[in-house]
């Protein structure tokens, strides 16, 4: 390799390589508006109306902006006809910012999808932009009475006035520092106003405290320490630190317009004066390039990017792994190996002479050729030191070689993107600082699927998406009908090995370019319905859109569809759309219960559903105080029920609600509201109420059985001990007479519990008299029926010794003395 293209600045070497000759016919440059991209992007010209053009063979004479390749070929056309432009720029994904000086900011994809638009706000619209500066994600505009306003991001704008600067004139220049390499984390402006640089954020405006301006350039580097700055007044520029307060290097600028500014690297700024480049090193020293016409300057990763009308350059600095392999008279591990390959071609004994000097240091050289080979523009020269490395390698026992892998297969990539017909010319650097994604979407900007889909292939990525673009792109240069459209996208999708990542998005591009059946059968292919139903409501069939939800199982689905169709649809459409489907109507059904939406009992109206309808008037009144009220509204809902002959139960069941009701008004509101039929007796019959309380038991068809236990328990809670005596001496009791007992017992009333002992069963006498601790009415009992183990419980209990002595009597006379 020769190194007469290295130029020497103090101990750092830059050179510069000749990318393109620049394809586009004869382009006068100085008449356009000019935005380059990084990453070797696109370039974007619009004729620059501000500049008289010679009618006749100057070709782009129209208002539109022309997309060409880094290589000069044209890419496409973006039709332009609004209000002129303050700015324009390419942002992180190759999305053309174009900012009007309306305020009013319209982004343009290359794969051809309509523009985004969104406004800088009132300020703007009503002021103008005068000036806008740009980085990868955001902007910050400037309007015409000196304020700034700021989107950090393009994807999500979301514009906001910085700090007023108070600027009586316009600043002399001003850049952006962006948000990723600020301390605050925040977008900040540096201008240069007098002779001094204001810096200016969200928060506020800070004084520099500068004198030697006025500043006719500042550019920031890429790490954010550094600034340069370009004196007016004194023809000098100087590098200083962020806050100003170092001055790092300093040199006489030449004569001429300053134009672009960039950075090649962190530490050296290359500054554009009309056909000069001038490349300021870190100490002061500088580089001059000289051109026939004006020179444009894209800073770059890990360079800056030159181009003229006539051909496209890469200034970069030297890595020292290039340097290491190359530099005359170098003799490190990795020269000598790069020599011991050129001498094995020669079929030289020398090559085993060098390998053999650096055996112990085969690793380093190895690592160092491949270094190289991805620093390197040159193919031949990255061939060269890869098989310098593939040499080496084969002498160490132990060398991984994924690291040469990676590195083969990555400058493959990147000598593919360079070529002419594709024109990205990034290093393996800049390959390496995206994802594959990043660089597989820019070859489908330009469309070009064929290659997108090797570059898949050779790097193991899957090539869902290149698919789904290619078939987007079909659809929009198609003049096919749905049918033969629909058969051409499936021939070619069904025979992919695996599914098609969204057919989704196929289908919403299918639906704007006014293929609607071609857009619903596409859809119909796709498995996610939470991708799917969106769409399809979006397209207007609702029927489609509700099956697809209902057989996904997915409530959030239904409920989207549901919301969409009471939005969309007079209420007695929307409810005879949810009848076809009962999934979804019971879903509305619980939505409209859980929220209390009173469409629900329209609802029910119009589909004649008096169950349910009577249902939701029972539950809207269950709180209902005035029992009067009450009674009205479940007549209301009587009236329903009865118009369903399936629900005469219900029908049965309300009506003695409602004679409850009435029967508890005539009882008094005081005590009885809200109470049930037994609650009802029980209180009648503890308020002494007791015809009342018979009057009801006989209205209301209360059993006997169950009458009686509630008059048990509330006579005994109303201490009427001559009443529940009638009530057991009256007739033979229903329930027995054990219920006396017990309510007895839970009063802890035992005397008058032992009243009603003797005439329950026999069985259960003892027990219970031994239960309230009447031991020898117990004991009495036990004798008689002769039950021994009651006796021996009563024995054990009794606290009578006397009692206890006779008990044991009647043991040994009933067990015969065992």
């Amino acid at each position: 390799m020769s190194t007469a293209e290295w130029h020497a600045l103090q101990d750092t070497f830059y050179r510069k390589h000749r990318l393109y000759q620049m394809q586009w016919a004869g382009l006068d440059l100085s008449k356009f508006r000019i935005a380059a991209s990084s990453f070797g992007g696109p370039i974007a010209l619009q004729r620059d109306d501000r500049q008289l053009l010679e009618a006749g063979a100057a070709p782009l004479l129209d208002s539109a902006i022309h997309v060409y390749a880094a290589s000069g070929q044209t890419i496409g056309k973006i039709e332009y006809d609004g209000p002129r432009l303050a700015g324009l720029s390419w942002n992180a994904r190759e999305e053309l910012v174009c900012v009007q000086e309306d305020g009013n900011v319209r982004v343009f994809s290359l794969s051809g999808r309509d523009p985004v638009s969104f406004s800088l706000g009132a300020e703007a619209r009503e002021r103008g932009v005068a000036e806008c500066r740009f980085w990868d994600q955001g902007l910050v505009a400037m309007t015409q009475d000196l304020r700034f306003i700021c989107v950090s991001d393009v994807g999500e704008p979301k514009p906001r006035m910085l700090a007023d600067a108070q600027l009586a004139e316009a600043p002399h220049s001003w850049t952006v520092v962006p948000p990723h390499v600020t301390l605050s984390r925040h977008v900040e402006v540096l201008v240069a106003a007098g002779a001094t640089v204001l810096s200016v954020d969200a928060a506020g405006v800070q004084d520099m405290l500068l004198d030697q301006g006025p500043y006719a350039r500042i550019s920031v580097s890429p790490n954010g320490r550094l600034v340069a700055l370009s004196s007016q007044l004194q023809g000098r520029i100087q590098v200083v630190s962020m806050d100003f307060q170092r001055s790092f290097s300093e040199c006489a600028a030449p004569a001429g317009a300053l134009g672009d500014v960039a950075w090649c690297g962190s530490d050296a700024a290359v500054l554009g004066f009309g056909s000069e480049a001038l490349l300021v090193g870190p100490f002061g020293d500088t580089l001059s390039f000289a051109y026939d016409t004006r020179v444009h300057l894209v800073q770059e990763l890990d360079g800056v990017r030159l181009f003229t009308g006539a051909a496209h350059e890469l200034l970069s600095r030297v890595s020292e792994e290039s340097r290491s392999v190359f530099q005359i008279g170098s003799t490190a591990p990795a020269a000598l190996l790069y020599d011991a390959v050129d001498s094995m071609r020669a079929h030289a004994s020398r090559a085993d002479e060098l390998v053999r000097s650096i055996r112990g240091e085969l690793p380093q050289a190895v690592d160092t050729c491949i270094a190289a080979a991805g620093a390197e523009p040159d193919v031949r020269v990255q061939q060269a030191l890869l098989r310098a490395a593939s040499l080496g390698k084969s002498f160490v026992a132990a060398y991984n070689g994924d690291r040469l892998v990676d590195a083969c297969r990555g400058l493959r990539v990147v000598n593919a993107l360079a070529s002419y017909a594709v024109g990205i010319p990034a290093t393996l650097a800049q390959f390496r600082s995206l994802p594959l994604e990043a660089w597989v979407a820019r070859l489908l900007n330009r469309n070009m699927h064929a290659l997108a889909l090797r570059v898949c292939a050779f790097m193991d990525a899957p090539p869902d998406h290149v698919y789904v673009h290619w078939a987007c792109t079909k659809i929009r240069a198609s003049t096919l009908d749905d049918d033969a459209l629909f058969r051409v996208l499936c021939e070619r999708l069904d025979a992919l090995p695996g599914a098609v990542a969204s057919y989704v998005d196929i289908a919403a591009v299918a639906n704007a370019c006014g293929y609607a059946r071609l857009a619903v059968r596409l859809l119909m292919r796709e498995p996610r319905a939470a991708s799917q139903v969106p769409l399809l409501v979006s397209m207007g069939h609702d029927d489609a859109a509700m099956d697809a939800a209902v057989r996904s199982g997915d409530a959030d689905l239904v409920y989207f569809v549901i919301f969409h169709l009471f939005k969309a649809l007079p209420l007695g459409d929307f409810f005879q759309q949810l009848a076809r489907t009962p999934q979804a109507a019971r879903l509305f059904e619980k939505y409209c219960v859980d929220m209390g939406a009173p469409v629900l009992e329209d609802y029910y109206f119009q589909n004649d559903a008096f169950a349910e309808s009577a249902q939701l008037v029972v539950a809207e009144n269950l709180h209902e105080k005035d029992s009067a009220k009450l009674a009205a509204n479940l007549k209301v809902a009587l009236k329903m029920l009865q118009n369903d002959k399936s629900c005469a139960f219900e029908a049965r069941t309300l009506d003695t609600q409602i004679r409850l009701l009435q029967a508890q008004r005539q009882l008094g509101e005081d005590g009885y509201g809200g109470l049930t039929l037994n609650q009802t007796l029980a209180k009648c019959l503890a308020d002494g109420n007791y015809s009342r309380a018979a009057k009801l038991k006989t209205e209301f068809r209360v059993p006997e059985t169950r009458f009686y236990h509630i008059k048990i328990h509330a006579l005994v809670v109303r201490r009427d001990w001559a009443e529940l005596a009638r009530l057991a001496a009256a007739r033979k009791s229903p329930v027995g007479y054990r219920p006396f007992v017990d309510e007895c017992v839970a009063a802890l009333q035992f005397q008058e519990a032992a009243k009603y002992i003797p005439r329950c069963d026999a069985a259960d006498r003892a027990p219970l008299f031994l239960r309230i601790g009447f031991f020898h009415e117990a004991a009495q009992v036990a004798v008689q029926a002769r039950d021994v183990d009651m006796l021996r419980q009563i024995h054990t209990q009794a606290q009578d010794p006397t009692l206890q002595h006779d008990v044991a009597q009647h043991i040994q006379q009933l067990t015969g003395g065992a």
